[in-house]
């Protein structure tokens, strides 16, 4: 009988290590670790798969944007937008590269940047350049809107989309009409790697060029430097592994995504539970990669009754960008004294979800829940 149900777990499909195996076997055997014909096949294969023009593979996702801001020329004392509901790594990129984060809290319909609060502190503040997050595998259900008003401003626009790979905004490829994008292949994203890994996307082939030779020490030949950039690069290793990663990529989110709607139907037929389940914006097709729940109550309480009954969740994330020690004296556009992104911070709740979890583990899940309520 189960007892437990992890809030994570990086599940394979039959024959997936086999097949990783061996290619890193012939790696092996070729001295094949950087640069080789692995890293140009996953760089085929991923422009295939989001319909971009150009990827960049770098050595993890807060390198993927720090490239990015470098590569459109944002340095010391510039002025970067971003959501103050994210990663760290967002805001951290930013700092490193001696730019000025701005955070703007979030829309309390679709938990991304808020437009309107966006276009407010570009009047106020006139930045350079802003970072959008697909927070949760979704987007913001203004994107176009996003980058349409980017582009009239002549506003660089960064699209982090570590969370969103797979994911489809009105009908196409999320990155498909990005100007700028980056994405992570930490182990525990959609598609990941067997360890650290990062990509930029552009549609813009200057721009394109430079991300590449800032990821290999700014060269313009092999002892030529037309940049200080940094070492950042996929292995050959990795690369491997996201190759065969990617061919099953299309099955690891239908799983995801039909845990997810088992969730959602299971909420609609039980109207009294201690929580309330999020979908994503009607516009979007997401990836499944988070379940998004807002609890009654507190996050934490809700989150140790289930753990008592062996179901581990998770709270993605626990506070806004501006209210950590990190973010010194932080500059934040909201429209009220507690921001949305400090109130739904306190109350998610992130149910197991993952590739191939089995009916029985949700069932567990949903039962303990109803059992809570009781």
């Amino acid at each position: 009988m189960i007892k437990k149900v992890s809030f994570i777990e990086l599940r394979s499909e039959a024959g997936f290590e086999d097949k990783v195996k061996a290619r890193w076997e012939k790696a092996l055997h070729n001295s094949e670790f950087i640069g080789g014909s692995a890293c140009k096949e996953f760089s085929e294969k991923i422009l295939d798969y989001t319909q971009t023009q150009n990827f960049i593979a770098c050595a993890n996702g807060t390198d993927a944007i720090q490239i990015a801001l470098r590569a459109v020329g944002i340095g010391i004392g510039d002025k970067v937008l971003l959501p103050d509901f994210t990663f760290w790594a967002t805001y951290e990129a930013i700092a490193n590269v001696g730019a000025v984060p701005i955070m703007i809290d979030i829309n309390p319909e679709d938990y991304q940047m808020d437009f309107d609060l966006f276009v407010q502190a570009i009047e106020e503040h006139k930045p350079k350049a802003a970072i959008l997050v697909h927070l949760y595998g979704w987007c913001s259900t203004r994107l176009k809107d996003f980058r349409d008003y980017c582009a009239q401003k002549e506003i660089y626009l960064i699209e982090d989309g570590a969370q969103c790979m797979g994911s489809l905004y009105d009908g196409k490829p999320i990155f498909e009409k990005a100007f700028l994008a980056t994405t992570s292949f930490y182990p525990a994203k959609v598609l990941g790697a067997a360890g650290d890994g990062g990509g930029i996307f552009s549609n813009n082939k200057e721009i394109s060029q430079i991300c590449t030779q800032l990821t290999n020490h700014g060269r313009s030949s092999h002892y030529g430097h037309e940049y200080i950039g940094w070492n950042s690069r996929l292995d050959e290793l990795q690369a491997h592994f996201l190759i065969e990663s990617l061919n099953f990529l299309p099955a690891r989110i239908s799983s995801r995504r039909q845990a997810e709607q088992k969730y959602l139907e299971f909420a609609k037929n039980n109207l009294a539970l201690p929580l309330s389940m999020k979908q994503e914006p009607s516009i979007v097709k997401g990836n499944g990669y988070l379940q998004v729940s807002i609890a009654n109550t507190s996050y934490k309480e809700l989150s140790e009754k289930l753990k008592a009954k062996g179901i581990f969740t998770g709270n993605v994330y626990p506070s806004p960008m501006s209210a950590q020690k990190g973010a010194k004296q932080p500059i934040v556009i909201n429209k009220n004294k507690l921001s949305n992104g400090a109130q739904i911070s306190a109350k998610v709740l992130n149910l197991p979800l993952f590739p191939y979890i089995t009916d029985t583990e949700l069932n567990y899940v949903c039962d303990n829940l109803k059992e809570i309520i009781n």
